[in-house]
């Protein structure tokens, strides 16, 4: 991989779609729903980091081992979101006592 492909820690979307298996499209659109959030500089190139990967991949799963549509995805991506804020939240009521 270049630099120019990895800026900082981070990977160009057309570098990520490759990584992740996704069309930059989807990656687009995951990015619309504020499912994952890329990082921008200069001349509006979309950043992504390592996390982002990680959470692109899962989202990956939902669908193809699933078989959601981007809807269901969307879906269980929040629910899963939800979930882990409330492990989260739990972790810390316990951590008080």
């Amino acid at each position: 991989m270049t630099e120019r492909e990895r800026v900082a820690g981070y990977y160009r979307l057309e570098v990520v779609a490759e990584l992740v298996g996704l069309p930059p499209a989807r990656i687009r659109a995951y990015e619309r729903a504020g499912l994952v959030q890329s990082r921008t500089v200069a001349g509006r190139q979309r950043l992504y980091g390592d996390d982002d990967l990680a959470r692109l991949r899962r989202l990956r799963r939902l669908a193809r081992d699933l078989g959601l549509n981007a809807a269901g995805v969307e879906v269980v991506a929040r629910l899963l979101d939800d979930l882990e804020q409330l492990r989260t939240e739990l972790r810390e009521l316990r951590d008080r006592r």
